[in-house]
């Protein structure tokens, strides 16, 4: 993959690369990408996506029709939503125990902050893809959320595991803390997030191991005396 700037006109060309080639596993053989080589990707990824932002400021600060403004701003929008899809599939194709699952995940998370730069400063550009996700923040936050009393780093240790054996079956185990965790809190996180409780499992303590172990042992006890 050629590293340098790729733009000529269309301010997603790079972006496009990387996401529809570089790091899809239905193109490119993935998995002999380097470590060096995917933090340079997910450094540049970050960079760019900043570009991008601040090209469509500089377009749209010489229009003065709105209808001009939604038209530009919704292409820009569409085309992000457009990559975070298949950044996601992407994703679900990377085994878990290599770099490209973090960097995959990370590239997500670029690209939904960018969205949500998108909306804070266009939105209401963008009022359908505004309102919908609104919606949907509005239902996730008001779910009665489950109290779980063991720490954010157990919860996880707990699911990693579940992964690992396939008590719990998905494409991928960020599919899984993405799943539960939102339904999720502790005694001292109301809001938990599933990508910090997944790379938790990445430095597994002592203690929390086992926590972990003696609630599991209680909760045979328990099944036992059924």
């Amino acid at each position: 993959m050629q590293m340098n700037n790729l733009k000529q006109g269309y301010p997603y060309a790079w972006l496009d690369e990387v996401i529809e080639v570089t790091l899809n596993p239905a193109k490119t053989n993935v998995i002999d990408l380097q470590y060096q080589q995917l933090e340079i990707i997910e450094t540049k990824f970050g960079l760019e996506l900043k570009v991008v932002l601040n090209d469509l400021k500089a377009s749209t600060f010489y229009l003065l029709s709105s209808k001009k403004i939604r038209a530009m701003v919704s292409q820009y929008y569409e085309s992000l939503i457009l990559l975070e899809k298949q950044a996601m599939m992407n994703l679900a194709a990377y085994p878990d125990d290599h770099p490209l699952a973090a960097t995959g995940e990370n590239i997500i998370l670029y690209i939904q902050n960018m969205g949500e730069a998108f909306k804070k400063r266009y939105g209401k550009y963008i009022t359908d893809s505004t309102n919908k996700d609104a919606v949907e923040t509005k239902n996730t936050s008001t779910l009665n959320k489950l109290l779980c009393r063991l720490s954010v780093d157990q919860i996880g240790l707990i699911l990693k595991a579940a992964d690992d054996t396939k008590l719990i079956v998905a494409s991928s185990i960020s599919i899984i803390f993405r799943s539960i965790v939102p339904f999720l809190s502790t005694e001292k996180i109301k809001n938990i997030s599933w990508n910090s409780m997944r790379k938790s499992t990445y430095h597994i303590e002592q203690i929390d191991k086992d926590v972990a172990i003696e609630t599991l042992e209680n909760l045979i006890l328990k099944i036992k005396e059924y």
